[in-house]
């Protein structure tokens, strides 16, 4: 279900925004300022095995997210986490 849900996204988002870069005032306002979106490319960092062992495989490695995972004794601390991983670890998470 978490992986059928990160394709949808996917392809929504991407919908989305080739429509909005088809625009030709927005593609004028692109070119006119040399802007080029940049999305800094990181590995998900997720312990699927640990964080969703009921989805294990949905792991897409390109993080879109951080979220602060608690340790045992420290603060916790920021993993890098793709999209697929949040989701299940969201899903993991919920009461049931």
């Amino acid at each position: 279900m978490a992986a059928e849900w990160a394709e949808r996204t996917a392809a929504v988002t991407a919908e989305a925004f080739g429509k909005l870069t088809s625009d030709p005032a927005i593609r004028a306002v692109m070119e006119t300022w040399r802007v080029a979106v940049v999305w800094p490319q990181r590995d998900c960092e997720c312990p699927c095995a640990y964080a969703h062992p009921d989805d294990v495989g949905v792991c897409d490695h390109r993080a879109v997210i951080t979220r602060r995972i608690q340790a045992d004794r420290d603060g916790g601390m920021d993993v890098a986490l793709c999209a697929p991983c949040a989701v299940a670890q969201g899903f993991a998470e919920m009461p049931g």
